[in-house]
């Protein structure tokens, strides 16, 4: 017996495989343009029917994950901040609120959670850094903190790492920091050293302004990089470095100045003044002369600045000994 020619309808029922057959009769009786609109929809339906068999296939559900992953967020130019990624092991992301709201303690620094995890792997920490840096690179973030939650004591706990953006003389490499075993609260050495980088990275985010661009008008951008690090200062979590937290004052101070020159305010002029003094107290001319008269000629022409705009000579005396 002849074989009975199958409907385009039963074409399409059978799958893909017979699309072939039922396009050809389909372009017959409702010409090409139509065959192809109803062959695409009937393509959407099939996937629709059969998602639950397709998703299981091999390399399908990693290639669909990729389109699921939120966008990497792109900090603000110009501002401070910490990224900090997702956390390995960390059920409901629990532990990730948890470092989101005590980086809430450091002020003067903005922090964004990154949708992305840090493969880390112990035998293989150099990888785990290049990831890290990566992350850096997409977002604009300073610094990154990442790491997972492990069981310590018969508790969850946090073991974290830190990644610059860029590599700082002076900065303390990233380490294992071990948590407390009687809280899951992080370890005082913890905040201590993130304030130290922070610190260090806010010095060469405000020389990037003051003295890499001698000449430019930089006080709009200076404007909201100094109230960060003027709450940076003031921040209670962790314990400054005396060293650190001179060379930070001084490049707030220098950043002032310029601010108070460029913008004709005064009281720039006089926090800088103040702030150089301090830096005096830790920069002494017999332990480091080189850093001694460098802020005390910063002083000197900060003086010499507010001097000239103010009514009598008290300050450019000042100026003239400093």
């Amino acid at each position: 017996m002849a074989e009975i020619e199958k409907s385009p309808f039963e074409n399409l029922i059978a799958g893909p495989s017979g699309w072939p057959d039922a396009y050809h009769q389909l372009q017959q009786l409702i010409g090409a343009r139509g065959a192809i609109l109803f062959l695409l929809l009937a393509a959407v339906l099939f996937v629709w029917w059969k998602w639950e068999d397709i998703v299981k296939r091999p390399g399908v559900e990693q290639f669909i994950g990729r389109f699921k992953r939120s966008a990497i967020p792109v900090v603000p130019p110009g501002r401070l901040t910490i990224g900090v990624a997702r956390l390995g092991n960390d059920k409901d992301r629990e532990h990730e609120k948890l470092l989101l709201d005590e980086l809430q303690h450091f002020e003067g620094v903005e922090t964004v959670p990154i949708p992305r995890a840090v493969d880390l792997e112990e035998e293989d920490k150099k990888k785990a850094e290049e990831g890290a840096r990566g992350l850096l690179k997409d977002t604009g973030a300073d610094a990154l903190i990442w790491g997972s939650v492990i069981s310590l004591s018969g508790k969850s706990a946090m073991r974290l790492y830190w990644t610059t953006a860029r590599d700082m003389p002076g900065a303390k490499a990233s380490e294992r920091y071990q948590p407390q075993t009687e809280t899951i609260a992080l370890p005082d050495a913890f905040w201590s050293d993130l304030k130290q980088i922070l610190g260090l990275l806010t010095q060469t985010r405000l020389a990037a302004l003051t003295i890499d661009q001698p000449g430019n008008f930089v006080a709009d951008k200076l404007a909201p990089l100094i109230t960060q690090v003027r709450a940076l200062l003031e921040s209670k979590e962790g314990a400054w470095k005396p060293e650190t937290l001179a060379g930070v004052q001084f490049s707030l101070a220098t950043a002032l100045q310029t601010y108070g020159e460029q913008s004709g305010a005064n009281d720039p002029l006089a926090e800088s003044i103040e702030l150089y003094r301090k830096v005096l107290d830790e920069w002494t001319r017999e332990r480091v002369p080189l850093e001694w008269a460098a802020t005390q000629n910063n002083l000197g022409n900060t003086l010499q600045i507010l001097g000239e705009r103010e009514s009598g000579t008290e300050t450019l005396t000042k100026s003239v000994d400093a």
